[in-house]
């Protein structure tokens, strides 16, 4: 896991969330209600931020926050080359 810049691209709805391109490390509930992140019920009042890394989650009103893998699991240069 890269270190945590505070700086995201991607926030989606909680069902819409997508795996298979993004890496999300935060969670944004848009109001009062229950979270399910990682397996584990979060009650969250609306506005609340919790910061982690996510691997699954569902609930209503509830969005998630990331970048696309490319950015955290890209090379360490510009290029398009390999590494020197």
């Amino acid at each position: 896991m890269p270190l945590k810049s505070g700086v995201y691209t991607v926030i989606d709805l909680a069902s819409n969330a997508d795996f298979t391109k993004y890496t999300y490390n935060q969670v944004y509930a848009g109001a009062t209600g229950t979270a399910v992140i990682n397996g584990t019920s979060v009650k969250m009042v609306g506005g609340s931020t919790i910061d982690v890394l996510v691997k699954s989650i569902s609930g209503t009103d509830i969005y998630v926050i990331g970048s696309p893998i490319n950015v955290i699991n890209g090379p360490q240069t510009l290029s398009h080359y390999p590494n020197p």
